[in-house]
């Protein structure tokens, strides 16, 4: 029975082919009908002298429903129903038991098991390396084959739009078909790509590469942009982007399927390929510094023979691979450096604004980690000099332990004073990155460091300040940077100003939250959006404390917290002001720079203050007399706790603890700790309190401030915001 079943199922669709025999509508008039010939015309679906022509669609067996094939032959049956009101069925190239009967007349899409389809890409792969896709009469077979989806998509387009004809109840085409096309991307087009493919990390963390290259290059060069989509952690931003009034709302996005079309797609802007050496990492950031210069692709060897095929004849080939094996300084990891040194930076091909201390590949590559990945596309957008190495010059890093100790921080400074030269007449340069804490610093396995984290980042710090640097530190997985920082339609940002300074009473416990840590791109990015959306935000007072330098890198997020901020929210810097720098290592020739740089992002931040000022040798009179230039509204720093007039600005401190990053009770607790000490501080015998919450949510922190009053009834207790908190600071400064 069940065989039966199966027969009847086989003629039923057989029998479906010939649908043209029964009365058919008349059809939509076709501008190109009746302009082949009869005796050249391949006729695929009616009746012509008695004889029925039946045809139908032929696509590969072993597709999933959601393939590029699958999706073009239900495309092209619908064309055809739509153009000519005839069905025309799909069926596969399955040639078991029960598979679809093979006709004489047949459209084959795509690669599938019928040799002609073959046949075609054989043709297809024969002609032009710039030629996407054929359609081709092979026999009595109708050939749709390409190089890539979107080419496939364009044959169908084609093939339906000037190849199909009709007459009366006759479906035909030329029996001379034979066309070929390149896919052109219309201008003002923004491709929308997945970060990474591969079945293997490997694969996954080398295609992640590749695509930030690409992205970097078509950002800047190309009227075409490129934005990576990685899902849940892009889409929420890209909902808000896209609302009306919003800049994205009009956008045009053509969705790519993977690195191979994006690839196809940006050919033209692709003049290099840089092909970097696995086993020695510090080449993947060699290869973006010269993907920057170069407008290049950085691959590995099995990504270049795999895509080989789709890249313009002219393109020019780099290849590290062997190239760096120690000879020069001992480490083939400094040798890399060095060689990218002296050809590109010094030879003042790569960017003077910008450096980028990227992660390189020595333990992400393996676990398919793509938080350093996916970031390069903003160096090679600045073409920016990439690199990764140890600040220490008492110990070798982790991942080059045989190296002469302290060779990779005399590397980094070779790089600091070429910058240095660079810049020290112009504007301070921005270090765009962290470093990685297994390798130079105690955190995870490394038992061979004898630095604690906190002190390796502000090592890094103290040495980049003297040579007129300033950090941006946490950007892994600051997504699509470089789409971001194109964005120029900013308008002039307004922050909050209290409506009125309050006075300052005995006993009372006043409370100043400072929301940070958002002095960098990922958590601006991430985290800050996460603590924005908060039901409980604008309840009470919040000091903001978002980096005013960030502006360059994503001026549309920036502008997003600004106009949706409550009057409760108020906007301040973050370590240290304008970037991360100690003030106390600048030296006095760089101040009138540094402070320019800082005068000039506060103002379009419209900021005034510096709530948390990081540098482990405090602040003098000497740092002061140029911070007030744009911090004049008030200071607060980490590293002393002394509370002072300097000339009308207040200089006091922020205090580290009173909160819980995630429990109202434990911050509770500890906030009646920090209340009950600053009391004994104060002139006027109230507790003064500007507390640093790191990532925290104003749930958590309005929660905190109830449970504390819920524990202490007696006290009164006041959340100001922090101009008036740096008011309240003064007036106890002079209380009598």
């Amino acid at each position: 029975m069940k065989k039966f079943l199966c027969l009847l199922l086989a003629i039923l669709m057989c029998s479906s082919l010939f649908v043209a025999c029964k009365p058919t509508p008349t059809p939509p008039e076709n501008e190109n009908q009746d302009t082949v010939p009869p005796t050249e015309r391949l006729y695929l679906s009616g009746v012509v002298s008695d004889v029925v022509f039946g045809t139908q669609i032929i696509r590969g067996d072993k597709l999933s429903t959601q393939a590029n094939e699958v999706k073009c032959a239900v495309e092209l049956m619908k064309a055809i129903r739509e153009k000519t009101g005839t069905e025309i069925a799909i069926g596969t190239d399955y040639s078991g038991p029960y598979g679809t009967p093979v006709l004489d007349c047949e459209i084959l899409i795509g690669n599938t098991e019928r040799p002609e389809s073959a046949q075609a890409m054989e043709k297809l792969n024969a002609t032009d390396k710039k030629t996407d896709y054929l359609i081709c009469v092979i026999g009595k077979k109708i050939c749709i084959v390409a190089k890539n989806d979107r080419g496939l998509q364009m044959a169908i387009n084609t093939f339906t739009s000037k190849h199909l004809y009709q007459s009366d109840s006759v479906i035909y085409t030329s029996q001379k078909l034979e066309a070929t096309g390149i896919f052109t991307v219309p201008e003002g087009v923004y491709f929308k790509v997945p970060a990474a493919g591969g079945s293997t990390h490997k694969e996954r963390y080398d295609e992640s590469v590749a695509t930030a290259c690409i992205q970097g290059i078509m950002n800047r060069e190309s009227p075409n942009k490129v934005y990576v989509d990685c899902n849940a952690e892009t889409a929420g931003w890209l909902e808000v982007l896209s609302e009306e009034g919003r800049w994205l709302e009009d956008v045009e996005w053509l969705e790519l399927t993977g690195f191979e079309e994006l690839l196809t797609l940006s050919k033209d802007y692709i003049k290099a390929v840089i092909i970097w050496d696995p086993n020695v990492p510090a080449t993947v950031n060699v290869a973006c510094t010269m993907a920057g210069v170069e407008d290049g692709v950085a691959m590995t060897e099995q990504m270049f023979d795999r895509y080989e095929h789709l890249l313009s004849n002219d393109i020019k080939l780099f290849d590290l691979v062997d190239k760096f094996d120690g000879s020069k300084t001992g480490s083939a990891k400094n040798d890399a450096y060095v060689w990218a040194i002296e050809n590109y930076l010094e030879k003042g091909l790569c960017s003077t604004d910008f450096l980028c201390s990227y992660i390189d590949s020595y333990s992400f590559r393996e676990k398919a980690n793509l938080s350093y990945t996916v970031v390069r596309d903003w160096g090679v957008y600045q073409r920016a000099f990439v690199y990764d190495l140890s600040p220490w010059g008492d110990e070798a890093p982790l991942d080059d332990p045989e190296q002469d100790v302290g060779l990779d921080k005399q590397t980094l400074l070779r790089i600091y004073d070429y910058m240095l030269g660079a810049t020290k007449d112009t504007a301070p340069f921005e270090v765009c990155g962290f470093f990685e804490h297994q390798k130079y610093s105690q955190a995870g396995n490394n038992s061979t460091s004898t630095h604690g984290t906190v002190k390796t980042e502000w090592e890094y710090a103290a040495l980049m300040t003297p040579y007129n640097g300033y950090h941006n530190t946490c950007i892994d997985a600051a997504y699509n940077e470089s789409f971001h920082g194109m964005y120029d339609g900013a308008k002039a940002l307004e922050n909050n100003r209290p409506d009125e300074y309050i006075d300052l009473e005995k006993g009372v416990v006043y409370i100043c939250f400072f929301m940070g840590d958002y002095d960098s791109t990922h958590p601006v990015y991430r985290y800050l959006k996460q603590a924005w959306d908060d039901p409980r935000r604008g309840e009470i007072p919040f000091a903001w404390a978002i980096n005013p330098n960030l502006i360059d890198t994503y001026p549309d997020l920036i502008e997003y917290y600004y106009e949706t901020a409550t009057p409760n929210d108020y906007f301040v810097s973050d370590a240290s002001a304008a970037g991360y720098f100690m003030p106390s290592r600048v030296p006095d020739e760089l101040w009138p720079l540094i402070a320019q740089h800082n005068v000039e992002y506060f103002e379009r931040a419209d900021m005034s203050i510096a709530p948390m000022v990081l540098d482990n040798q405090g602040l003098d009179a000497d740092d002061l007399k140029w911070m007030i230039k744009f911090a004049k509204d008030g200071i607060a720093t980490v590293a002393q706790n002394k509370t002072y007039l300097y000339e009308d600005t207040v200089v006091t401190a922020l205090l580290g603890g009173g909160y819980d990053r995630y429990d109202p009770v434990v911050g509770a607790q500890n906030l009646e700790k920090v209340v009950n000490t600053q009391f004994g501080k104060s002139n006027s015998g109230a507790s003064l309190n500007l507390l640093r919450c790191v990532w925290s949510t104003p749930t958590v922190m309005c929660e905190m401030v109830e449970k504390y009053q819920e524990a202490n009834p007696d006290k009164e207790v006041v959340v100001v915001d922090i101009y008036n908190y740096f008011e309240l600071v003064r007036q106890d400064l002079e209380w009598k």
